[in-house]
């Protein structure tokens, strides 16, 4: 499961720093609810959100896009999820690899984003 990116930037603004985190988190719990109420035998690998360095203007959108994160992995952890930190992953994979080959917009990954993470999320599965 990879949720969390757009309620953060929806409420992007440094106008609207710190960031109404409260009005997200009810659903988020609803989603986990739902999921162990109708898939109770399920198991949930959460997908931490990220931003990859293409866009200049986007950079402070860290500092937001964090604390949500920081919320998404509490939850998650709460509720038993597996977490991938993808941001982590995406850290690394940008000190060899120049950020608008991984994403050209800072958020949808390119065909290689998409398999610098689904390489990170197979080894957290063989891992498992």
């Amino acid at each position: 499961m990879l949720i969390g990116v757009n309620d953060a930037w929806e409420n992007y603004g440094p106008e609207n720093y710190p960031p109404l985190l409260r009005p997200m988190e009810p659903h988020i719990r609803e989603i986990y609810r739902r999921m162990k109420t109708e898939l109770p035998d399920a198991q949930i690998l959460y997908i931490m959100p990220f931003l990859i360095d293409a866009v200049e203007e986007k950079f402070p959108f860290h500092k937001m896009l964090d604390e949500y994160r920081e919320l998404l992995k509490a939850v998650a952890l709460e509720h038993g999820a597996t977490v991938i930190d993808m941001q982590k992953i995406f850290n690394e994979a940008q000190k060899t690899t120049a950020p608008k080959n991984l994403a050209v917009d800072g958020i949808h990954p390119t065909d290689l984003g998409h398999k610098v993470m689904a390489d990170a999320i197979e080894k957290m599965i063989e891992y498992c």
